[in-house]
Parts: structure tokens; C-alpha cells; sequence
């Protein structure tokens, strides 16, 4: 069984990213309510507030990417071959901030979590679910550890991530048979 030792760097942009894709979502919406809605309110108006708010979301998040209010955020994991993952940060300051549940429970009690079949795999990215105790039958089994969008991990640890992830659907996929 072999170990390898994976460094992830979150980028500072991936906040305004996930804000921007909130806004064109909002401006979506907008766009797409039915006439008979405007007959009561002001399409102008409405609008018009709502870019303005979204402007000033967009800017304070670009004026904090820009300005370097955010930091890096950095941290390690240790990842077995049958897909084991463990926290090994030494930094425990960037495990403050609000990320995964499951990633800062890890960190603290020291715990070796495993990969999850419901993790995926896309062309931006990977989503890592960890297996976890299901404590009442309508529970999920697993828990959101996060994302990590290709280019926060060199491409080898990127590959080796990926190949966890593959392996621990493809065992439950054989074990269903």
C-alpha cells in the first residue's frame, strides 16, 4: 500500500467565480419572470435594483481578490492507494476559514477518512465525498469534503485523486453485481 502526499492550493478567484455564476443566475431569472408578474411592480425598477446590488456584490469581491484581503488557503492530504484520505496540514489557521465539515473534523480529531462512491468527476473539477457514519436510517452516507478545480494540485496528485475516485465507484459497482 503505497502513500502519496497531496498539496492543494485554493485559488482566491474561486469565491467571485461562485458569485458570478449566482448572478447570471439572478439576471436569468429575472429575465425569464412571466409579463403578467410586471403588472403589479416596475420591470425597470426592479431590474435596475437588482444589477445595482449585484455590481456592488461583484465589486467588493473583486476589490478583495485585487487588494489581497483574501488569502491563499492551503492545506495536505495524505492519500493511500485504496483510498484513504488523512489531513496532514501543519498550518491549522487555514482550516479556520468556512470550509468542509468533514474536512476541519478530519483535520482536528486526526481521523483517516475514506473516498465515497458518490464523489464525481468533471471536466473543471473534482467533488470528494467521504464515507461516514450513518447515525439514522434516512441519512447520507457520506459527507461533502469538497471540491478541487483542476490547477489547485499539481497534475500528478490531480491523476492520483481522479484514480481514487474511479477505484472507489468501480468497487462499489462490482460489489452491487
Amino acid at each position: 500500500m503505497s502513500k502519496y502526499r497531496v498539496s492543494v492550493t485554493h485559488n482566491k478567484f474561486r469565491k467571485l467565480a461562485g458569485n458570478v455564476c449566482i448572478a447570471v443566475c439572478l439576471v436569468t431569472a429575472l429575465i425569464c419572470i412571466p409579463d403578467y408578474f410586471w403588472t403589479s411592480t416596475s420591470f425597470l425598477y426592479t431590474s435596475v435594483a437588482l444589477l445595482i446590488a449585484v455590481a456592488l456584490l461583484l465589486c467588493k469581491h473583486l476589490y478583495d481578490a485585487f487588494s489581497d484581503n483574501i488569502s491563499v488557503t492551503h492545506y495536505v492530504l495524505s492519500l493511500s492507494s485504496d483510498g484513504i484520505i488523512r489531513v496532514v496540514n501543519d498550518d491549522t489557521r487555514d482550516l479556520q476559514k468556512p470550509y468542509s465539515k468533514a474536512l476541519k473534523d478530519a483535520h482536528a480529531d486526526g481521523t483517516a477518512i475514506k473516498i465515497h462512491e458518490s464523489s464525481q468527476l468533471f471536466a473543471w473539477g473534482l467533488c470528494i465525498n467521504v464515507m461516514r457514519r450513518k447515525r439514522r436510517w434516512f441519512e447520507n452516507g457520506h459527507s461533502h469534503l469538497g471540491w478541487i478545480l483542476k490547477g489547485e494540485c499539481s497534475e500528478a496528485d490531480y491523476r492520483r485523486l481522479a484514480r481514487a475516485i474511479i477505484l472507489a465507484r468501480k468497487a462499489t459497482h462490482s460489489r452491487n453485481l
